[in-house]
């Protein structure tokens, strides 16, 4: 029987004042004129949700790929990677990076293709590069690429490492000149940072043995700049164990040559500062922002900090507006102008939050000490033999001195003598001792005078008439961001936390690194978005890691219709949910028909 002209009729009936519908499939047609209907099939009585399904089969038959199967016949036999690749993949178009790289030649994949399925996997599920052809494999991106999956393999992926790192002064350029374009604002300031990071490649000659964050390992050390969004476009490998303070040349030659930025601001972290390096900075005219060493607060301002004795952290947010030629900039900045040396300008902060955590923790170090103290007795009143007790006494010494409580904790010992039965009834006396741990309180506040305070320096010291061009405020605020610098050096790092396995030449960790901050860089896209559109059902969404696990549950699934030998591919349905994200990252367009059409009929069985 042909269903395809049919539809569901209907006649009513009453009977003891009930009425009655009676279902038929019925067809129509035209006489002398007139729309009739033939009843082709008698159907009788129907609830409600069977005459629904009826409607529903008549309204589908209709369609031209139509077919008939049962439930039991429709199985999903694969699952594909989508929405969320697909949004790092659409920001990696929006930087336009591909344009950066060369892909004349007869490469059958081009390099950047490769950079591209490289930064991706980083973004979304880091693996071994050897690994990469496989996570590739089970995405949708061999049919977004129009890339034949097979061609994507390790030993295409270790060739193009090569050709990745050449692009990789081009990379900075395009991104600085984008940068310059787009944020022109955000280019007035840029932030600098070094961190170094362990690798288990081996042979490489960046790769020293030393000591850095994470303890003595092997490592090297990456160099970065961020604008002041946090978007990265400049970074170098150097070698491990690189002192902070030694790359502002290297930095200094890079700004002049290669960006000719040298009317910004530069703004890095107190590790690297020291007059050889602020000395450099000021004779090529560069305006930089920094911190003090804490050692150095005194000294420079000539401020007696035990004027501060009375702050208590239980008070501190009231105490805070009470200082003496302090102004408030916001709850956790108060400032005072303390001083102009030569070229340099300190501006004394002071953070209540700050005090109130430096506080807890030396409260919390010593409290940690003295359970250290009573394990370490337990363990003496244990003794099988005689302690002697200078190495006893050590063992505390060094914990002090490692925990820096030396200044204001000191342990006392005292001898005991412990009574040791043998195996035969005999006893006999082991001397050993029992440790006590004195905290001197007033010593104790007078190491703690620095809490919360903070020096800030800055070259920024031009005047018109007694005021700053640049105010307190405006040197201030730049600093306390660079925040996102060490949020850039915490991305990357979880990058790396699946180490370059098998890379050990220098241009192939240096292609790693790159790899890594390209990464970073669409990651951090990603978040500004978030943050500048907060939404409404996912208004808890404000990270790149949470945005991808709650899109990865949009795939293309891969669905079999057995009973009739046929396959097709299809997206996970929408949620509204997802729908909001999209738009607060400004990829709706990921959604279209079109888009989704193209990627699913170009999957392939």
């Amino acid at each position: 029987m042909d269903l395809t002209g049919l539809h569901l009729h209907w006649r009513a009936s009453k009977y003891k004042r009930k009425t009655y519908r009676s279902y038929s499939l019925a067809r129509p047609y035209r006489k002398d004129g007139k729309n009739r209907k033939e009843i082709v099939l008698k159907l009788g009585k129907l609830t409600d949700e069977e005459a629904a399904k009826w409607r529903g089969l008549l309204k589908a038959i209709k369609k031209p790929d139509a077919f008939f199967s049962t439930l039991e016949d429709i199985v999903v036999t694969d699952h594909f990677a989508y929405l969320d690749v697909a949004v790092a993949n659409a920001v990696w178009d929006e930087w336009e990076l591909d344009d950066v790289f060369d892909n004349s030649g007869k490469r059958k994949i081009g390099v950047a293709t490769i950079a591209r399925i490289l930064t991706l996997n980083r973004c979304i599920e880091p693996a071994a590069k050897s690994q990469t052809p496989e996570w590739f494999a089970g995405t949708a991106l061999p049919w977004i690429f129009d890339v034949d999956q097979d061609l994507v393999n390790p030993s295409r992926i270790f060739r193009e490492l090569d050709a990745i790192e050449e692009h990789k002064e081009a990379i900075c350029r395009h991104l600085f000149e984008r940068m310059s374009k787009d944020y022109p604002d955000r280019m007035k300031s840029v932030f600098y940072d070094l961190s170094s990071t362990t690798f288990s490649g081996s042979h490489c000659v960046l790769m020293k043995w030393g000591h850095c964050k994470e303890g003595y390992h092997n490592h090297v050390v990456l160099a970065l700049v961020v604008n002041q969004d946090g978007l990265p476009f400049y970074w170098e490998v150097l070698p491990g164990s690189t002192a902070d303070a030694t790359t502002i040349v290297w930095l200094l030659e890079r700004l002049e040559k290669r960006f000719k930025i040298s009317v910004a601001t530069v703004i890095f972290d107190r590790g690297m500062v020291s007059d050889e390096n602020l000395d450099l900075l000021e004779k090529a005219g560069i305006k930089y922002i920094s911190a003090m060493d804490k050692s150095q607060l005194e000294g420079i301002t000539g401020i007696d900090f035990s004027e501060f004795s009375h702050l208590e952290p239980d008070s501190i947010n009231e105490q805070a507006g009470e200082l003496s030629g302090f102004t408030k900039l916001c709850d956790d900045t108060y400032y005072r102008e303390v001083t102009v040396d030569g070229e340099r300008r300190y501006i004394l902060c002071f953070n209540p939050q700050l005090f109130k955590d430096q506080r807890k923790a030396r409260k919390q170090t010593v409290e940690e000490f003295q359970s250290f103290v009573e394990d370490l007795n337990a363990e003496l009143h244990e003794a099988k033999k005689t302690r002697q007790r200078k190495p006893t006494y050590e063992k505390f010494k060094r914990r002090l001195q490692k925990k820096k409580l030396s200044d204001f904790v000191r342990v006392d010992l005292e001898v005991r003598h412990v009574k040791l039965k043998a195996a035969d009834g005999s006893e006999r006396d082991v001397r050993t001792y029992v440790a006590r741990a004195v905290l001197d309180e007033n010593k104790m506040l007078f190491a703690g005078r620095l809490d919360g305070f903070w020096l800030l320096v800055t070259n920024h010291n031009d005047k018109e008439g007694d005021v700053f061009n640049v105010s307190a405020e405006n040197a201030i605020i730049p600093y306390r961001e660079k925040v996102l610098i060490e949020s850039a050096f915490r991305d990357i790092k979880s990058f790396l936390k699946v180490a370059p396995v098998h890379v050990w030449t220098e241009t192939h960790v240096k292609a790693h690194y790159s790899v890594c901050v390209l990464s970073h860089l669409i990651n951090r896209t990603l978040t500004l978005r978030l943050h500048e559109h907060t939404g409404d059902l996912t208004r808890e969404i404000v990270s790149h890691e949470k945005l991808y696990k709650k899109l990865s549950h949009c795939m293309i699934d891969r669905i079999e219709v057995e009973n009739v030998s046929l396959s097709t591919h299809k997206m996970t349905r929408i949620t509204d949910y997802e729908k909001e994200l999209l738009q607060r990252v400004n990829m709706e367009h990921l959604l279209s028909r079109n888009t989704v059409n193209k990627v699913t009929t170009s999957a392939h069985p």
